[in-house]
């Protein structure tokens, strides 16, 4: 079978208390699951290491549920040192078999997609993105507008690796969403 992507790469969320997967790590898994099984590469790159107060990487949780949808262990790698996508990213290309320039299919939430696709573009991957559908509630539109504000983060290069968002910008993103913490 000629396959469309050299990986998939399903992104990080963080845990829940207790080092607990969510209902969006669920969603992502399955959406990872349905491409592995639809043939569409023959392995996974799960992303995310230990958030500060937790103690699981978001890796280790993923790798473990996509094995309970029937993709086997050898088929899964695992990237568990990142803490944000843009080091989802970049840690990813640094696995063995797994290089900037190949074709891949970014899994993430649909409000995320576009920023990760265009994330794992200034990486260097050949990107390509699905977004598991999470349901319209008022969380999810504040997700969305959070995503804004993190793709003109990108847009500015301010993501690039050795570079980092002016001090004022985190003053604002504290006003308009809280403070984050």
């Amino acid at each position: 079978m000629n396959r469309k992507y050299d990986a998939i790469v399903l992104l990080g969320v963080e845990l829940a208390a207790g080092d607990e997967s969510t209902e969006e790590m669920h969603a992502r898994v399955r959406a990872a699951a349905a491409a592995f099984e639809d043939g569409k590469a023959e392995r996974i790159v799960v992303c995310g290491g230990v958030l500060p107060g937790h103690g699981r990487a978001e890796a280790d949780v993923m790798a473990a549920l996509l094995e309970r949808h029937s993709v086997p262990e050898r088929c899964i790698l695992r990237e568990d040192r990142s803490q944000d996508t843009m080091e989802n990213l970049r840690f990813a290309a640094r696995l063995p078999g797994v290089a900037k320039g190949q074709r891949v299919l970014v899994v993430t939430s649909d409000y995320h997609r576009l920023r990760a696709v265009l994330s794992a573009r200034r990486v260097g991957f050949r990107a390509r993105g699905t977004g598991a559908r999470l349901p319209r509630d008022a969380g999810w539109r504040v997700l969305r507008l959070k995503e804004w504000a993190y793709t003109f983060d990108l847009l500015m290069g301010w993501q690039d690796e050795g570079k980092g968002r002016p001090a004022w910008t985190y003053r604002l993103f504290d006003r308009v969403f809280g403070k984050q913490g």
